[in-house]
């Protein structure tokens, strides 16, 4: 039987914590496997793409380990992000759970010792990990992308700009394909009084756009310098992405409003039909398709960009002080199976290993078909995310954006402030 429970009251977030820091003190890893209970963590909605496919793969677990219990919580993003490390280093971790990639999350808790290193296991047992999709799980002294394997994605995802297709064709409106078009496009919108992009500026969507905007001036080169630590970045992108954003206010094509808007706000505006655009990741695609009964709408990459906020997604990882290792890798494994994978391509969510011809939607065909061409590269690149390469570093640029659009600092030193936080918190030596 399952155990299935739902951790997300403050209270039991304390409680948590509480535990964590009581037992942090022990150390399991010499301890036999009981192979009697998997210990399953993810915070992903029960109405996601991910929930489902994840859920198939419990359900598979179970049928071929009829004597194991599964006991699966539900955490939260924020649980994760807040104390994550200290419950890693709990006695009552989790066999395998959903754990946030990059530098400040999946790195340091790697360069600290709290996650089984997966590289052999992964060697041993077979996984077909060879696409830079993977790369998320990779940290060499709690850097991202290379080095030793400490956690494995079965999914991908990245940003693009979702339109209203009968709002445009209302105003004779073509796809936009470069920024200029982008920008004409948003004009005729203003000129007939509608406000054209929904933006959540307290939230992801606002670093999102501004870092796209800071892409649409950087290379290959400049983007390793920023997200690899491999030489000076070019500040002058975000400075210039900055006053882009800035003069996109001034023109009416973002309100001052959203200042005080979230992510899920913003996009329940575009839901509803208030916003024609919506710049933002492929975990919409899902909900939208179920939830958009009024309108046509679809979705492109980020007009005239080759570079695009995306990766591999959140990572399974064991923590080194699992109990029962050996069938948290039995799960990973399923994971990553075609009857999984195809039933998140077709649920709108983005599998880095289905069949080929495997996912049948719409919806799946069209984010699962783009994002392997990101990875090919023959429609551009994946950027990874820009708060990425230092610890606290999102936090810094949700407030640069949100002055930005508030008008309370100018584009140099919003570009300025970004860089500060990024120096203070990049490896020294």
């Amino acid at each position: 039987m399952r155990k299935h429970t739902a951790v997300l009251a403050a209270g039991s977030l304390a409680l948590a914590l509480g535990l964590a820091a009581c037992s942090s003190g022990g150390d399991t890893g010499g301890e036999a496997e009981d192979g009697r209970t998997l210990k399953v963590w993810w915070w992903e909605n029960d109405d996601s793409a991910l929930s489902a496919a994840w859920n198939t793969a419990i359900d598979i677990f179970e049928e071929e380990h009829p004597d194991v219990e599964v006991q699966f919580e539900l955490k939260t993003y924020e649980q994760m992000q807040q104390s994550g490390q200290l419950i890693l280093d709990s006695n009552d971790a989790p066999d395998v759970l959903e754990y946030l990639k990059g530098n400040a999350t999946a790195g340091v808790v790697s360069k600290a010792g709290l996650l089984t290193d997966l590289t052999d296991v992964a060697a041993e047992r077979g996984w077909d990990l060879d696409n830079t999709a993977q790369d998320v799980g990779l940290y060499e002294n709690g850097l991202m992308g290379s080095g030793q394997r400490y956690g494995v994605t079965n999914y991908g995802e990245y940003v693009g700009l979702f339109y209203n297709t009968d709002m445009l064709a209302e105003y004779d409106l073509d796809t936009p394909e470069t920024l200029e078009d982008l920008e004409a496009v948003m004009q005729t919108f203003v000129d007939n009084d509608i406000t054209p992009l929904a933006l959540g500026s307290a939230d992801y969507p606002g670093t999102h756009l501004l870092y796209a905007l800071a892409l649409t001036h950087m290379d290959e080169n400049s983007l390793a310098a920023y997200q690899q630590f491999s030489g000076e970045p070019d500040w002058s992108a975000w400075e210039q992405a900055a006053t882009t954003l800035t003069e996109w206010v001034d023109k009416g094509y973002i309100s001052t409003d959203s200042t005080g808007i979230p992510a899920q706000d913003s996009g329940n505006a575009f839901v509803a039909g208030n916003y024609p655009l919506f710049y933002s990741g492929t975990w919409w695609a899902g909900s939208f398709t179920s939830d958009i009964t009024d309108f046509e709408w679809d979705q492109v990459l980020f007009p005239g960009n080759d570079l695009h906020p995306g990766s591999g997604g959140n990572l399974w990882v064991v923590p080194e002080k699992a109990k029962n290792k050996e069938l948290a890798y039995d799960f990973i494994e399923i994971t990553q199976r075609p009857e999984v994978q195809n039933q998140l391509g077709d649920l709108g969510g983005v599998p880095v290993a289905a069949e080929d011809d495997g996912v049948t939607e719409p919806v799946g065909k069209l984010t699962t078909e783009r994002f392997n061409e990101l990875l090919s590269g023959e429609s551009g690149q994946l950027a990874w995310y820009p708060d990425w390469p230092v610890a606290g570093l999102n936090d810094v640029l949700i407030a640069q954006t949100s002055d930005l659009v508030q008008g309370n600092v100018d584009p140099a030193q919003a570009a300025s402030n970004i860089q500060a936080a990024y120096d203070a918190g990049k490896p020294q030596g």
